[in-house]
């Protein structure tokens, strides 16, 4: 049963990215956007090496950020989620050609090694067979994306398509965990130009 329910998780979530060139148009754009290249490869070579586009229209404010913080510290994946759900589109995810399915949330850090370290979170796309089954997959509402960029623009990352997320009160970490599938391995990142 559980296998089965992962089967059309990874599908569904393939789906969508296919389907995503009917997202709506960030209404607000701030500064240039940021383009990213990537090829998604599905866990366990359940699938095609897939190419993907990665944008960010505008990065989250300050504002934005803490309100995702706060509400992942107080309230979990509950919290985030209502906060994301509030939030204007930043971005999109999808494959090569397509529109993409919106982004909520976007922020980068460099650290003291000058990796750049950005994070996408959104609410993610919940298909009605899904809704219907009431499966445990409900519990993981987010599709979170994080790259790891070398000071040359160029990467790796990975695609956590159905996540939980926590904040460890000891470490302040975050605390990611997928719903009983591996994340989608993001390779060949590149920042376009």
């Amino acid at each position: 049963m559980i296998r089965g329910s992962l089967a059309r998780l990874v599908v569904i979530f393939l789906a969508a990215l296919f389907l995503s060139s009917v997202a709506p148009k960030a209404a607000q754009q701030t500064a240039r956007p940021e383009r990213f290249t990537a090829i998604a490869l599905p866990p366990m070579a359940s699938g095609p090496a897939t190419p993907v586009d990665i944008t960010v229209e505008r990065w989250s404010t300050p504002v934005e950020n803490e309100r995702v913080m706060t509400a992942l510290t107080e309230l979990g994946t509950k919290g985030i989620l209502q906060v994301l759900l509030k939030l204007p589109r930043v971005g999109s995810f999808g494959t090569t050609g397509n529109t993409g399915y919106p982004v909520r949330y976007a922020w980068k850090t460099t650290g003291p090694d000058g990796i750049e370290r950005i994070t996408l979170a959104t609410d993610r796309y919940v298909s009605f067979w899904e809704l219907s089954d009431q499966s445990r997959s409900l519990d993981y509402p987010i599709t979170l994306i994080t790259l790891r960029l070398k000071p040359g623009g160029s990467g790796d990352g990975e695609v956590a398509v159905a996540a939980k997320m926590v904040m460890d009160r000891v470490t302040k970490t975050i605390v990611v965990e997928n719903y009983d599938l591996e994340p989608v391995r993001l390779t060949a990142v590149k920042r376009l130009r």
